[in-house]
């Protein structure tokens, strides 16, 4: 998931600010060009800009209290009590408010003016967590995507470190036993990105994730080979952006992304983080953790390399190639099986919820997890008796291949990605991605002009609703296919019957947003 305005994502603060608190956000610029030279220099903006600002009432919100801390001012514990009233009701994403508490109990433990009552809370609450699907307790949280499994890893690996010798009362784990848990699957979780690259490719959402998850592993693990390899796939990612972005705005293809950000450069996850590395972005504060951990972190530096990648005006032409993900078919190739629940976990990672491959493995883990009640799985529930009758007949393997095109839409598989970029503007899709199947969020192609001067496509299978919906992904994926500057996106709707998501509108649509060009032109059909 990622932050909406639903109030299940916002901070109910229920003490006062302290004084000097500001009451009002002021709006930061977007910079089309490297608005500072010199990253002492962003980073200075971005720590002032933190200061001038209170904190977005988000699962964010704590993370800005720390850049408050960092810039030397003082932190409104409110947000950061209300943080950890979020993370003991175990809401969805309270993955992404830990990392601000643990950054803060390893860094900002000691001469901050924070009180002891709040750091002691912040202990119970970090020792009292549910780090990974197989703990007890019945709740809602989303552990298994890809941004989330690195999140919940190595926040239950670093909060082993900091308490060794504790008991974590939810499990029974000393902390040392979290760490013995946890170090697997942080490592086969960083070389199966190091070597394949991303299921949510190029997801201007949920690289923040990602990055501050590893920012944490360089900031604070002690085991090197940990930390060095956090450090290397932290440098991948941004390259992904420094390759894929144009002059701020990281208008790419993506493995998910969602309406708001698509169509607006303000609403992207990564937008904050841009500005602060590259200088070119804007500091939104609407969606981001991971420019407060790079202003906060100690020990990554940025590549000079890929800041030039980024900022690369001189060029009149670049084309980049990418392959991205693996294929269900090769699990071999990549030390994967579908019987074991660490595999599984890995599958779930592309979201193959009800591949014919991994369908008897999800449904054990189903029954392991007691995944029944958990509100993203809503909509197996009401089939719950059925999908038992069809694991316990056999059945279950050949009904998920008949129904593959509309079950497997959420399945994220290899992608080959094309980007085409000039000083003017950029153009860039997914080639040829799974045409004619369902879609959910991904986002196949997109040309960028300018911070909100884009276009795409899309097919909606409904007006409104979960994805995908009117603009968020696509009821069914088109075949598209670039060579260069032109584009060619091409649609198939299907009319087949859908156990998941049927389609309901048989159309496709465009967003070109008028207001941002100078003059647009529509003749016979043609803009």
């Amino acid at each position: 998931m990622t932050v909406h305005a639903s109030p299940d994502y916002r901070m109910q603060v229920e003490t006062p600010p302290p004084a000097g608190y500001p009451a009002q956000r002021v709006a930061d610029e977007f910079s089309s060009q490297p608005f500072e030279i010199d990253y002492t220099a962003r980073r200075q903006a971005f720590l002032e800009h933190c200061a001038r600002n209170p904190a977005p009432l988000n699962t964010k919100a704590a993370y800005y209290e720390l850049a408050r801390l960092a810039a030397g001012e003082t932190a409104h514990e409110g947000v950061i009590q209300a943080a950890l009233e979020f993370i003991d009701r175990r809401k969805d994403c309270a993955d992404f408010t830990l990392h601000a508490i643990l950054r803060l109990l390893y860094q900002f433990n000691q001469g901050t003016g924070l009180s002891q009552a709040i750091l002691e809370r912040a202990r119970r609450t970090v020792l009292g967590f549910k780090y990974w699907p197989d703990e007890p307790g019945r709740d809602s949280l989303c552990t298994w995507t890809e941004n989330h499994q690195i999140l919940y890893a190595s926040g239950a690996y670093l909060a082993g470190q900091l308490y060794p010798h504790e008991t974590f009362t939810n499990s029974g784990h000393s902390g040392r036993e979290k760490m013995a848990l946890n170090r697997e699957r942080i490592l086969r979780w960083m070389d199966l990105r190091f070597r394949s690259g991303f299921s949510e490719w190029l997801s201007h959402v949920y690289y923040d994730e990602d990055l501050t998850a590893l920012l944490s592993l360089v900031g604070f693990c002690q085991a090197e080979e940990i930390r060095e390899r956090a450090a290397m796939v932290v440098d991948l990612l941004l390259l992904d952006m420094a390759l894929n972005s144009q002059q701020g705005v990281f208008g790419s293809t993506h493995g998910r992304s969602y309406e708001n950000t698509k169509k607006w450069a303000f609403n992207e996850g990564t937008t904050d983080t841009a500005k602060l590395l590259f200088g070119t972005g804007v500091f939104s504060g609407f969606d981001n953790m991971s420019a407060v951990a790079f202003a906060l972190s100690e020990h990554y530096h940025l590549p000079a390399v890929i800041a030039a990648i980024a900022n690369d005006r001189q060029r009149p032409e670049m084309v980049n190639r990418q392959r991205m993900g693996l294929r269900l078919a090769e699990a071999e190739r990549w030390g994967l099986g579908f019987k074991d629940f660490e595999d599984g976990m890995l599958w779930l990672s592309l979201e193959a919820y009800t591949h014919p491959r991994t369908v008897r493995l999800v449904l054990d883990m189903f029954e392991a997890f007691n995944w029944w009640d958990n509100a993203f799985f809503e909509p197996f529930k009401q089939y719950q008796g059925l999908l038992r009758a069809l694991r316990k007949t056999g059945l279950i393997g050949p009904v998920a291949r008949l129904f593959e095109r509309d079950l497997c839409r959420n399945t994220r598989e290899q992608a080959n990605l094309y980007t085409y970029r000039t000083p003017d503007y950029m153009l860039s899709c997914a080639q040829d991605y799974r045409p004619g199947y369902g879609g959910d969020q991904q986002h196949i192609w997109q040309a960028t002009l300018g911070p909100n001067a884009v276009c795409f496509t899309t097919h909606p299978p409904k007006r409104e609703g979960a994805s995908p919906n009117y603009w968020t992904g696509s009821g069914t994926l088109p075949r598209a296919a670039q060579v260069k500057n032109v584009a060619i996106v091409i649609y198939k709707l299907s009319h087949a019957p859908a156990l998941y998501v049927p389609n309901r509108l048989f159309l496709t649509h465009a967003w070109l947003p008028r207001d941002q060009f100078d003059e647009v032109v529509e003749r016979q059909g043609w803009v």
